[in-house]
């Protein structure tokens, strides 16, 4: 039996919509991404959604709409994608890493405070695996020294603090619908915001800094001319097929949603049985939206290794962790780490002289995450099979 890491789940309706623009002839960001966008505007109960290319190029755009520029400095959890960093970076800003919380993986908020000077300009906290940051805290941080706050979703459709669903607590927030997602076109992403100005800046700058877009402008009057162009923008632009594509899979949330969160129950139930991995955790009034399982390996030793700075403890366990993972690949089962811990890779190691222990929780995270296999249509038998393979440890 093979078990992939995930599987998108698409059904006839994906395979007859996005025929639809093939025939019109329209294939570029038109009828279908405006759908798209309000369908994930409405799911989020945020004002505006603007879809672009790829979280990653939402990520860039909103360094720019907040204005980032040489010299400002931005907070973000060192375990994260390395595209959260990489957004700060381009602008000549500085990315600012601080460590996570060993327990939800995402931004230690007791961290913050210390890092925060006068060239800090924003906090971009990652709703990672599902799970939504403490985005309340983080708030009142960022009101305190006047700081912007952009939230990487990337992961996080689907989760939810208090009924309130992430994305919508900073000035914007980033999705990805990359095919690890919960819901998938293919590649792209899209910037949820209730700020207006946020908005209109995001539409034009994704096409190029036109006032107007194709669809806008062919779709009226005088349409043979061309619109103005009075922003520095980029093609960020999502096709019409990818839009239609993530239309149909919108229809799809609450469904893909229950789905997940009672695959989630089971997943957690079993691992009762199973000490050497840590279910992933969920504060209380937070609702995960389970993006990955990411489980913790050997929590008891991780945790004490990470107490005691022992990168020696760590990385023993890391060889441990790869030895099952590629035993479980030989079995069929794919298993993946969490993410990585951006410190030790090599572009931002070297530039800032940073050290594995700087980060002591994000770097076991790096070394000691081990996401299941996990996806809404997994039957029984794959349940039952990746659970036989794992009580064999």
């Amino acid at each position: 039996m093979k078990l992939p890491i995930t599987k998108p789940y698409f059904t006839e309706e994906e395979f007859q919509i996005i025929q639809e623009p093939l025939k019109s002839g329209w294939v570029v960001q038109g009828p279908f991404v405006k759908k798209f966008e309000k369908a994930i505007a409405d799911f989020t109960g945020a004002k505006f959604g603007i879809a672009v290319n790829s979280c990653t190029s939402g990520q860039f755009l909103m360094s720019q709409i907040i204005g980032l520029q040489s010299g400002d400095e931005v907070i973000v959890p060192s375990f994260t994608w390395i595209s959260t960093a990489n957004s700060i970076e381009f602008l000549g800003a500085k990315a600012v890493f601080c460590d996570i919380n060993i327990e939800t993986f995402n931004i230690d908020i007791d961290r913050i405070e210390d890092l925060i000077n006068e060239r800090t300009k924003a906090i971009y906290p990652v709703n990672l695996f599902g799970l939504p940051s403490e985005m309340e805290k983080i708030l009142e941080i960022a009101g305190k020294y006047n700081l912007r706050v952009i939230e990487d979703s990337a992961c996080g459709l689907g989760g939810f603090i208090n009924g309130k669903h992430c994305g919508t607590f900073g000035d914007a927030g980033i999705f990805s619908f990359h095919p690890r997602k919960s819901i998938t076109c293919g590649e792209g992403g899209m910037i949820i915001t209730n700020n207006p100005q946020i908005a209109k800046n995001a539409k034009s700058l994704r096409d190029h800094g036109a006032i107007k877009s194709d669809f806008e402008r062919h779709s009226a009057n005088g349409g043979f001319l061309l619109t103005e162009y009075p922003n520095l923008g980029y093609n960020y632009r999502l096709t019409d097929i990818q839009g239609a594509l993530g239309f149909a899979q919108s229809k799809k949330i609450d469904w893909i949603f229950d789905k997940k969160q009672k695959l989630a129950d089971k997943f957690t139930n079993k691992l009762k049985k199973i000490n050497w991995l840590r279910a992933p955790q969920t504060p209380r009034n937070f609702k995960h939206g389970y993006q990955t399982y990411c489980c913790l390996f050997k929590p008891n030793e991780t945790l004490n290794a990470i107490q005691n700075l022992d990168i020696g403890k760590i990385d023993s366990l890391h060889n441990e962790r790869n030895v099952i993972m590629a035993d479980l690949e030989k079995s069929g089962i794919a298993t993946r780490q969490g993410t990585h811990a951006v410190h030790i890779q090599k572009l931002y190691q070297k530039k800032y002289h940073l050290r594995k222990e700087d980060f002591i929780n994000s770097y076991a995270a790096d070394r000691l995450t081990l996401a299941l296999p996990f996806y809404p249509q997994m039957t029984d038998e794959e349940i039952e099979y990746l659970f036989e393979n794992l009580l064999k440890y």
